[in-house]
């Protein structure tokens, strides 16, 4: 009994630690959003996400789990979805490319710390999450997708 006590608060702990950050976060996001930041930002980068084949909006998801990490990038995704209406082919492209080049800031310390070459790691990340990308974006057409969101959307 005393370890799933123990589990339990362990796990309330972890949520309250991810809730610090997520709450602010989508604080923030609403302020972007409501200061037209966001539309600045998702203009600004809008060659990268035509590039990779994902809507505008889902850019500013890409942003945040590029600089801030995997947990971080998931709220902005969520948002991102709920505020946005990102088609699920844009929030897949996205998750897949964070699942490679996440958090390049705090990583890159990290390692460099440890002896790595900084420039060829974030070289290596950055090289791979695009290929993974692009080679997916190829594999799940955009036409299919948004019938897809439409059919959800008449349900």
């Amino acid at each position: 009994m005393e370890i799933i006590i123990e589990i339990l608060i362990n796990l309330a702990a972890f949520i309250w630690s991810i809730a610090k950050v997520l709450i602010p976060l989508m604080i923030v996001i609403e302020i972007f959003k409501d200061t037209k930041f966001i539309d600045k930002l998702s203009n600004a980068i809008k060659p990268a996400t035509k590039f990779l084949t994902i809507s505008d909006k889902s850019g500013i998801s890409l942003i945040f789990g590029i600089v801030f990490g995997l947990t971080i990038g998931a709220g902005a995704v969520i948002q991102s979805v709920k505020d946005y209406n990102i088609d699920k082919r844009s929030v897949f492209l996205v998750t897949m490319f964070l699942s490679m080049c996440h958090a390049v800031f705090e990583d890159s310390m990290i390692f460099g710390a440890a002896g790595a070459n900084v420039f060829a790691l974030l070289a290596a990340r950055i090289i791979s999450a695009v290929t993974i990308t692009l080679i997916l974006s190829r594999f799940i057409k955009k036409d299919i997708s948004e019938n897809n969101n439409a059919e959800v959307e008449n349900i």
